[in-house]
């Protein structure tokens, strides 16, 4: 099966790409022991289990959709069995709890809670952009879960580099590529005497 120049070895997931929006949780996104590819190989497995129970998509499927060589896809899955935030049963994958109780472990160790929750959301249109890298992918999902493609983030790079838990450099690159890539319908810097503003508003799919 051949969807835009994506090639997939299960057949039964022409539905899937059609339909499926990749939610991230926000305790997945904020997790500094996860990389970035792990996040969003995270999201897939949790989007699917509220959709199918599991994700047996193989190592090929998912580094089609997402732009990654199968190798760093098993890697990553790999990984994400040893530290607990996965299981495997034959050639299903299943999401397990563990990364609620990581979050809640964070926080009680940094003896705050961060109030910012918001999930982010990922359209095909975003995760399937071979232009893209994945740090860019999870930004524009952070940009989009306030824009919308109608308000304004204005947030500190900061705060969005807290949330993806990055450093401040890595958002400003990524930001900057992002708007070159026509991922923005707005972007605007607002200078003024003690800081640089930035208005985004994320373009619409």
């Amino acid at each position: 099966m051949k969807k835009d120049n994506i090639e997939l070895t299960d057949p039964l997931i022409e539905d899937f790409l059609n339909k499926l929006m990749v939610v991230i949780p926000f305790e997945i996104l904020m997790n500094s022991e996860l990389s970035l590819n792990e996040k969003l190989l995270l999201g897939l497995d949790f989007s699917l289990k509220n959709k199918r129970g599991f994700n047996q998509l193989t190592n090929k499927d998912v580094g089609g959709l997402f732009n990654l060589h199968p190798n760093i896809v098993g890697d990553c899955r790999k990984s994400l069995i040893e530290k607990g935030y996965l299981t495997k049963e034959g050639r299903k994958y299943f999401l397990t709890d563990h990364y609620k109780t990581v979050h809640k472990s964070e926080e009680n160790h940094e003896n705050t809670k961060n109030k910012d929750r918001r999930n982010i959301k990922l359209p095909f249109e975003v995760y399937s952009d071979k232009a893209l890298k994945t740090g860019e992918k999870l930004l524009w999902g952070e940009y989009n879960s306030i824009s919308k493609g109608e308000k304004e983030y204005f947030a500190k790079r900061e705060h969005a580099a807290n949330r993806l838990s990055v450093s401040v450099e890595s958002v400003s690159n990524w930001t900057k590529s992002l708007n070159e890539k026509g991922l923005f319908k707005k972007y605007q810097i607002v200078a003024g005497y003690y800081k640089h503003q930035r208005k985004i508003i994320t373009c619409r799919f």
